[in-house]
C-alpha cells in the first residue's frame, strides 16, 4: 500500500508549524540581544562607579596635599621673615661694630716705636681719617624712550617706598710719620719694621733727605702708610686684652714686659 503525505508538513521532519518556529527563533534572538545588552550596560556602570571611586579618591587626596601645601607654605613665609630678621641683625651688628674701634691708639702707637732703630727720633706723628662714601644704588630700571601709562603710575604711588639700608660706616685712616735718623740704613730698617706690622698697609717712603740739627748732621724723612680695614689690635704680637675693674670694659695693649 503506498504512504499519504502532508503537504503541510516540514521536510526536517517537525510538526510545528513554521510561523511559530520562525517566531520563537525571533524570540529567542531578541532575549540574546538584550542579554548582551544587560551585560554591556552593567560593565559600563561598573566602570562608571570604579572611575567615580577613583576620582574621590584623588579629589580627597588633592585636598590633603593643598591643606599640606597651605601648611608648608606658612612654614616657608615664616622662615622668610626670620631670615629677613637675621638679615636685619646681621646689617646692624655690622654698623655697631664698624663703629667701635679695634686699633686703639697706644697700641698704633707701640708698633710704630716697636719698628724704630734706637738711632731714629720721631717729629711728627699725624693720624688722618676720612670717610668712605658708600657708592649710589644703581637704578635698574630704565625707563628711557618708554610711555608711562597712567594706571601705572598709580599702582606705584599706592605701593610703600622700599625702607632705605643703613651702610655701616668706612673710614680710611693714614698715618704720616717724619723723623729724624742718623743713616739711610735706619730708615730702611724701620720701613721693614713696619711692613711687617698686621695693622699697616701701603707703607711707602716719601721723603728723604739731608739736615743740620745742632751742627750735626742728620737724614730727615717722611713716610706714610694707611690702616688696613681689617687690622684688629688682637694679631700685634704682644697685645693682651685687659678689663677695667670698674666699668669692665675691654681693653687691648702691648705688653712690652714679655719682648
Amino acid at each position: 500500500m503506498g504512504k499519504l503525505i502532508n503537504p503541510n508538513t516540514s521536510s526536517g521532519g517537525s510538526f510545528l508549524p513554521a510561523e511559530y518556529v520562525k517566531n520563537k527563533s525571533q524570540t529567542r534572538a531578541n532575549f540574546v540581544a538584550l542579554l548582551l545588552f544587560a551585560i554591556v550596560m552593567a560593565g559600563v556602570i561598573g566602570v562608571f562607579v570604579v572611575n567615580h571611586q577613583r576620582w574621590r579618591q584623588v579629589t580627597a587626596d588633592a585636598k590633603v596635599v593643598a591643606t599640606q601645601f597651605s601648611e608648608e607654605a606658612a612654614k616657608i613665609d615664616q622662615l622668610k621673615d626670620l631670615e629677613a630678621q637675621r638679615a636685619e641683625l646681621l646689617d646692624r651688628a655690622e654698623v655697631v661694630t664698624a663703629l667701635i674701634d679695634r686699633v686703639p691708639r697706644s697700641v698704633l702707637m707701640a708698633e710704630v716705636v716697636r719698628a724704630m732703630p734706637s738711632e731714629m727720633t720721631l717729629t711728627v706723628v699725624d693720624l688722618e681719617g676720612d670717610r668712605i662714601k658708600p657708592p649710589a644704588p644703581k637704578n635698574t630700571k630704565n625707563d628711557k624712550g618708554k610711555t608711562k601709562s597712567l594706571t601705572k603710575k598709580n599702582a606705584k604711588s599706592d605701593e610703600a617706598p622700599a625702607p632705605v639700608k643703613v651702610l655701616p660706616p668706612r673710614f680710611k685712616h693714614t698715618l704720616t710719620i717724619e723723623g729724624l735718623a742718623e743713616e739711610n740704613e735706619h730708615v730702611a730698617d724701620f720701613l721693614a719694621g713696619v711692613k711687617s706690622s698686621p695693622l699697616f698697609v701701603d707703607v711707602e717712603l716719601q721723603q728723604i733727605s739731608s739736615t743740620i740739627v745742632d751742627q750735626v748732621e742728620w737724614r730727615k724723612f717722611r713716610v706714610t702708610m694707611r690702616l688696613s680695614e681689617k687690622a684688629d689690635a688682637r694679631d700685634v704680637a704682644g697685645a693682651v686684652e685687659v678689663e677695667l675693674e670698674n666699668d669692665g670694659i675691654g681693653v687691648t695693649g702691648v705688653d712690652t714686659d714679655s719682648e
